[in-house]
């Protein structure tokens, strides 16, 4: 996770082998909502074991599969996202169907379904990407947005890797396309994100941030791009 990738959109990372694909690398996430005591973390742990033991002896055609806990903002702790990664929606859809024929898969999982939120980022087509599957305590900061402008945007969009790389930033920074984005995420058009190794280096990471990388940002991508929610996640099982 050390390479940066700038492209016009630029895409996902979290990643140990190289993925060549004319089609979109796409991000499938499940958020759980009120997981709010001790127990009920330690179910949604051992329920995700449980279902991707089952998963991956069915044939699920994931090249990535974490649960992730919310450490920063709006449902801090009490906020739980299944992030599955494919490497085209063909691979989703064909692994959905797998699910339908094994509802007994999420039986160890006790949530009210009405706590859950799907939705589904993708990489722009033919865009390169070199994949490594995430590791426990890897931290992700996000950030959901509504772009205004898009090609006001998407000339500024490859600019931002290269302005965070200056400022001596060391994770990796990716901007996804919402495809499938529910109601409860408003506008939500895209999102961005940065994703270091550990929360004490994403720390460090946010510390390299300055005035002028501040300034940069209200000149040139907020006139764009109005922001929907901002938090941060990190892996808690992989």
């Amino acid at each position: 996770m050390k390479k940066l990738i700038k492209q016009l959109l630029i895409a996902l990372t979290f990643v140990g082998f190289s993925i060549t694909t004319s089609k979109a690398l796409v991000l499938d996430v499940y958020t759980i909502d009120g997981v709010d005591t001790q127990a009920k973390r330690a179910q949604m742990v051992e329920g995700f074991n449980s279902f991707k033991e089952n998963a991956v002896n069915g044939g699920a055609k994931w090249i990535d599969f974490t649960l992730n806990v919310k450490i920063r903002g709006d449902g801090y702790r009490e906020q739980f996202t299944f992030a599955v990664i494919y490497e085209n929606a063909s691979d989703m859809m064909e692994t959905h169907e797998i699910f339908a024929a094994n509802q007994q898969w999420f039986d160890p999982f006790e949530f009210d379904a009405e706590s859950a939120r799907n939705a589904i980022f993708e990489t722009p087509p033919g865009v390169d990407i070199d994949y490594q599957p995430a590791q426990l305590g890897q931290t992700l900061w996000y950030s959901f947005i509504n772009v205004t402008d898009l090609l006001n945007f998407l000339n500024r969009a490859p600019q931002i890797a290269g302005v965070l790389e200056d400022a001596g930033m060391k994770g990796q920074f990716g901007i996804l396309n919402c495809t499938l984005c529910p109601a409860s995420l408003g506008d939500t058009t895209h999102m961005m994100f940065l994703t270091n190794e550990s929360a004490t280096a994403m720390g460090e990471d946010l510390d390299a941030l300055g005035i002028d990388e501040a300034i940069w940002f209200y000149r040139n991508v907020r006139p764009f791009a109005e922001q929907i929610d901002v938090g941060m996640n990190s892996v808690i099982a992989n």
